[in-house]
C-alpha cells in the first residue's frame, strides 16, 4: 500500500496560471484540519527510552474519534513500526496535544467522525526523504496532456513510487487520475524523472526509502492559453537498441563530479529518419553544473526507435524525453530491474511452436517453466538457464529457455538505467492453443506500430 508519504508542493508560474502538486485532500471524502499539533520537545519527552538509548526510529499511527471540542478521543493504536518498543504508546501520551477544526469547509459539525493521526520518531542523525528537486512551473505546463486542452478540462493525478537510496523514485505507477481517459496520468508518470529527493538516514547511513504518493493538480491550464504543441510527446519509446552498461560509466563526467555518487539528467529530443534522437535539450540535470547533462547527450546517439520502414516520415511528428540515472564507475553497481516492459511477446503461433513435445504427447494442456537470463543493450534474452518446472519432467523449462529468444525487453528503464548485463527470471505459463491458419511466423508479437 503507497501510504509512507504523501508529498505537497505548491509552485507558482511566473507567467499565467498557478500550478499544484497538491494533497488529495477531498479524494477519500473529509479530511480533518490540525489547529494544534505535538511540538517537537513534546515528542522528544515521549520518545520510548529504551528505543532512543538504541538509537532506533520508529513511527505509530492512531485511529481515533473527533470530538465536539477538537480534541481526539478513544484512540487505539491502528500501527506502529517497528512493532514492541512503545511507539504507539508514546504516539496515545501525544494525541491529547493535537486538536483539529470542529466543523468542515461546508460547516457541518465533525464530532463523531474517524480521525487518523500519526507520529513520527526520529533518533538523532536519522532523516526521512525530503525535496531535493521537484519539475518547474514550465515544466508542468509543458506535460499539460494534449488531449485535456482539446477537451477543455483540468485534472489531476496520484502516481505511487519507490524512494532509491540515491533519492530517485522509481518504479512508479498511476494511482489514480481525474477526469479519466484524458492523459494525466501518463503525464504525471512524465514528470517522475525529474523528481530527487534526499536520502532517507537510518543509523546515520541512507537506506533505501520506501514509497511515496505524489498526487499532481493541473488547473487553470484547459483555459488558459495552453496549445498543443506541434509534437507530440513521447514517454518510455520502443527502442532498437539503447547504450551499454559500459558506455554509460564511460560516459561520467570525472572531472566536474569528482566523487560524487550518483548524477541524474534527463533529454527532451527529435527523432531522425532511423529513429536516432537528435536535437536533444537538457530539460533537468541534477546536481547541477556537474557536467551530467553533456554526458547524458554524449549518449543520446547510441540510441535507435522501434518504427515500421514506412513510418519513417511520422517520426518527425514526436520529441521524446529520455532519462538518464549515472552512478560513480567506483562505487558498487546499485542497478536493478524494476519493471520489464516488454516490446516483443509471445503470440499464439510462438506459444504452440515452443510447446514442449513430451508435455503434448502426454495430453498436458498447461504448464509452468522458468528462466534465468541475462539482457543485452537490445533488450534480447540470452545465456538463459533452467530455474523450475510445474509439472516436473515435461520439458517446460527447456520450452521456457526457447520462449525467451523469442521475445524482447525495452533496453533503456523509465528510471534512467540500460538493462544491458541484469539477469531476469522468467516465469511462462504455457496453455496449449493451436494456432490458426495465418502463413509463417516468427513467434513473436511485432512491436507497437507507432513510438
Amino acid at each position: 500500500m503507497w501510504r509512507s508519504w504523501t508529498l505537497a508542493i505548491v509552485f507558482a508560474a511566473i507567467v499565467g496560471p498557478a500550478l499544484a502538486l497538491d494533497d488529495d485532500d477531498d479524494a477519500a471524502g473529509w479530511r480533518p484540519q490540525f489547529v494544534a499539533v505535538a511540538k517537537p520537545a513534546d515528542v522528544k519527552a515521549a520518545y520510548p527510552p529504551a528505543a532512543f538509548e538504541r538509537k532506533i526510529s520508529g513511527y505509530a499511527t492512531l485511529a481515533c474519534v473527533a470530538g465536539s471540542d477538537g480534541k481526539l478521543n478513544d484512540c487505539t493504536i491502528f500501527k506502529e513500526d517497528p512493532v514492541g518498543l512503545g511507539f504507539g504508546a508514546a504516539a496515545l501520551q501525544l494525541v491529547g496535544k493535537e486538536r483539529i477544526k470542529t466543523k468542515d469547509a461546508s460547516g457541518a459539525p465533525v464530532a463523531g467522525r474517524p480521525v487518523k493521526t500519526s507520529f513520527q520518531f526520529l533518533a538523532p542523525g536519522d532523516a526521512n526523504p525530503d525535496w531535493v528537486k521537484k519539475p518547474t512551473s514550465s515544466a508542468l505546463a509543458g506535460a499539460f496532456p494534449t488531449a485535456a486542452i482539446k477537451a477543455g478540462r483540468d485534472g489531476r493525478a496520484t502516481i505511487g513510487c519507490v524512494i532509491t537510496v540515491e533519492g530517485f523514485l522509481e518504479a512508479c505507477k498511476v494511482l489514480s487520475e481525474e477526469p479519466q481517459g484524458l492523459g494525466f496520468g501518463q503525464a504525471a508518470l512524465q514528470l517522475a524523472p525529474q523528481f530527487r529527493m534526499s536520502p532517507k538516514i537510518r543509523g546515520g547511513k541512507p537506506v533505501p526509502g520506501g514509497e511515496v504518493t505524489v498526487p499532481v493538480v493541473w488547473a487553470g491550464l484547459a483555459n488558459g492559453g495552453v496549445r498543443p504543441a506541434g509534437q507530440s510527446l513521447v514517454l518510455d519509446p520502443p527502442w532498437t537498441v539503447a547504450p551499454s552498461a559500459a558506455q554509460v560509466a564511460a560516459a561520467w563526467p570525472t572531472a566536474e563530479a569528482g566523487d560524487a555518487p550518483t548524477g541524474h539528467a534527463v533529454l527532451r529530443c527529435d527523432l531522425d529518419k532511423r529513429g536516432v534522437p537528435h536535437a536533444c535539450d537538457v530539460i533537468s540535470e541534477n546536481p547541477m553544473g556537474k557536467g551530467f547533462g553533456k554526458a547524458a547527450k554524449s549518449l543520446s546517439r547510441s540510441f535507435q526507435v522501434v518504427f515500421e520502414s514506412d513510418q519513417a516520415k511520422s517520426l518527425y511528428d514526436y520529441k521524446v524525453d529520455i532519462p538518464f540515472r549515472f552512478r560513480n564507475p567506483a562505487g558498487p553497481e546499485g542497478r536493478k530491474l524494476s519493471k520489464p516492459r516488454w516490446i516483443r511477446t509471445l503470440t499464439i503461433e510462438g506459444m504452440a511452436q515452443v510447446y514442449p513435445e513430451a508435455a503434448a504427447a502426454a495430453g498436458v494442456t498447461t504448464g509452468l517453466g522458468a528462466a534465468s537470463c541475462a539482457l543485452t543493450a537490445t533488450g534480447d534474452l540470452v545465456e538463459c538457464q533452467a530455474v523450475r518446472e510445474e509439472p516436473a519432467g515435461l520439458d517446460f523449462a527447456a520450452a521456457a529457455i526457447k520462449a525467451a529468444g523469442l521475445i524482447r525487453m525495452n533496453p533503456w528503464t523509465t528510471e534512467g538505467d540500460p538493462v544491458e548485463g541484469l539477469r531476469i527470471t522468467l516465469p511462462i505459463r504455457f496453455l496449449w492453443e493451436a494456432p490458426p491458419p495465418t502463413g509463417e511466423g516468427d513467434g513473436a508479437a511485432k512491436a507497437p506500430a507507432k513510438p
